[in-house]
């Protein structure tokens, strides 16, 4: 049973550049939190070029005087989320909000369970086409990824650029690939995986499970 996932990188940004195209393709980042907090909330990737990253105070971020900002908009990003579900709408009825997990970031995130849409739309690799377009017509610049179950979907459109399809039973070789932030896992944890050496999917998956849960808890195992 194949799914598709579709992701925004730099969601807050995106939410923000799409309603105003004249922003497109220039170093856009987004500030977040009152004064004196205000910091650098996201960036896109043409500000991570000029050295803007998230967590700056405004008063260093300020000093790069290239970059256009924005504050953050959560209206925006509830119109763009929506947006984005509609993307996925118009491939399947079965869509996976999982923007309701309480996480805010997954916003930038709509799972499809496009089995049986072959049948209409052709192969995974034109769904994903057909979703990367849908999801351009509303200002979005999109990874999507297609495989056999939705946490390989997610991890895959959050690690690979542009459309990836992975071949039925590859998931663990193409996660594996991945670095630990394709996994979504917490700052604190990921830390500890770095000082034991850990750097990629595979190479946490091969962890003994009951270590892992004594070492990180129940994040650790899901």
């Amino acid at each position: 049973m194949p799914f598709a996932c579709v992701f925004v990188p730099d969601f807050p940004v995106q939410s923000a550049v799409r309603l105003e195209p004249e922003l497109l393709g220039k170093p856009v980042a987004v500030f977040a939190g009152a004064p004196p907090l205000t910091r650098v909330y996201a960036t896109n990737r043409e500000a991570r070029r000029l050295g803007v990253e998230a967590g700056m105070t405004k008063i260093q971020a300020e000093a790069f005087t290239e970059i256009t900002w924005r504050w953050r908009s959560l209206s925006q990003e509830e119109t763009a989320h929506a947006a984005l579900l509609d993307c996925a709408w118009t491939i399947s009825p079965r869509i996976e909000d999982i923007s309701k997990h309480k996480e805010e970031e997954l916003k930038n995130t709509a799972i499809l369970d496009i089995s049986g849409c072959d049948k209409l739309f052709g192969s995974s690799e034109t769904i994903a086409r057909d979703l990367t377009r849908s999801a351009s017509a509303v200002g979005f610049d999109v990874n999507v990824a297609v495989a056999g179950n939705p946490s390989a979907a997610i991890c895959a459109a959050v690690g690979f650029p542009g459309i990836t399809v992975i071949p039925p039973g590859e998931e663990s070789l193409w996660v594996g690939k991945l670095p630990l932030g394709a996994l979504r896992i917490p700052t604190e944890s990921m830390e500890s995986l770095h000082r034991w050496g850990i750097r990629n999917c595979a190479e946490f998956a091969a962890l003994p499970e009951v270590a892992v849960v004594e070492r990180l808890g129940q994040v650790g195992r899901r």
